[in-house]
């Protein structure tokens, strides 16, 4: 049977587009999928390999996948676009503010004191791609899935954080624009490198902490470097996984349809309330099994943690509106009515 590569082999991927009938169904049909994380880290155990799982199987074997993960070529997460859009990966899952500049309008879901779950900040993003909201930032992609993780928490080394003035003269991991405007809020000092580069720095000493969810303290073995993991739940960070709509358009209409099937909002249901909260077990159970102090805030320092970001909620949301998201208080008005919304629901589904 025929394999379609679409870096070595654009021409015969074209000749697929034509096909019909038997003879096209029968082609096997090869796609490059990159993203990001370790192998052994969940998303892509579960939601990268579950969902190529399902569309060979739906496919009867016709579609199968070569990973690119991290440490590879193409699975660097500041080329994951670039190498989507040209072809070089047909498959991809990134972060939306990674390269800053590229998925803008998303970002609003990374508003300081926005987050709640990870099911209310997921349906939230999908349902501003639904809406209109967000679409025109993701055009010539062919959208599978958007989503966050849940509301992530403070991390560090050699000093405990209960208030935000704690955090005054560390330097501290960040994962996006608004975190870095977060900290130095904070009168921390910002250290921007990719997820895969946490354990490094902090290893090093040349960061004292990081904000992730407790899902990356197990991806990325980050309990043996951290001390202390101080449990506010003030941001998130959203991701997207897409396909090049060329490489959709030129797919037969049954292997369109067990795309179309294993995506979409149950995909988004699937990563939000399967998958994530399975996915911070390990990390929390990493950190307490490393003898690392948990910290759970008070009433009022969680209050405290709440004043300070208000106005760096509306520092943000004026850098989104000068970056060119004109509209950026437009979405942000919705996302909280939306995230009231679905969390109401998962705590419901959660009683």
């Amino acid at each position: 049977m025929k394999t379609i590569r679409r870096a070595a082999c654009a021409a015969a991927v074209a000749g697929l587009a034509l096909g019909a009938g038997t003879a096209a169904s029968a082609q096997q049909i090869t796609l490059q999928f990159g993203h990001f994380w370790p192998t052994g880290a969940g998303p892509h155990a579960d939601m990268a390999v579950n969902w190529t799982n399902q569309v060979t199987e739906c496919t009867d074997g016709q579609v199968q996948f070569e990973f690119h993960t991290a440490g590879s070529q193409l699975g660097a997460v500041t080329r994951l676009e670039d190498h989507l859009r040209a072809g070089l990966l047909d498959i991809a899952h990134g972060l939306n503010h990674f390269p800053r500049g590229r998925f803008t309008a998303a970002t609003v879901i990374d508003t300081p004191n926005l987050a709640r779950s990870s099911y209310a900040n997921a349906n939230t993003l999908w349902s501003l791609y639904e809406e209109g909201f967000l679409a025109p930032t993701y055009e010539g992609l062919h959208m599978l899935a958007l989503h966050a993780h849940p509301a992530g928490h403070l991390h560090t080394r050699g000093r405990a954080v209960r208030l935000p003035s704690d955090v005054s003269g560390m330097r501290i991991r960040t994962p996006s624009p608004s975190m870095i405007m977060a900290v130095e809020s904070m009168g921390g000092t910002a250290v921007g490198v990719p997820p895969g580069e946490t354990y490094e720095v902090l290893s090093r000493g040349t960061a004292d902490g990081t904000v992730f969810p407790y899902e990356a303290v197990f991806g990325f073995n980050l309990a043996e470097v951290l001390d202390f993991h101080t449990e506010v739940g003030f941001y998130t960070t959203s991701f997207w996984f897409a396909m090049n709509e060329n490489t959709y358009n030129r797919l037969p209409e049954n292997v369109q349809a067990c795309v179309d099937e294993a995506s979409g909002r149950g995909l988004v249901q699937r990563i939000s309330a399967e998958y994530w909260p399975a996915w911070d077990v390990p990390g929390l159970e990493a950190a307490r099994a490393a003898g690392n102090e948990i910290i759970t805030l008070t009433e009022e320092e969680r209050a405290a943690w709440t004043e300070h970001f208000i106005p760096v909620a509306e520092q943000w949301l004026d850098s989104l509106e000068a970056e060119g998201v004109d509209n950026a208080r437009e979405i942000y008005a919705r996302a909280q009515e939306l995230i009231t919304e679905y969390e109401a629901a998962w705590q419901a589904r959660s009683d």
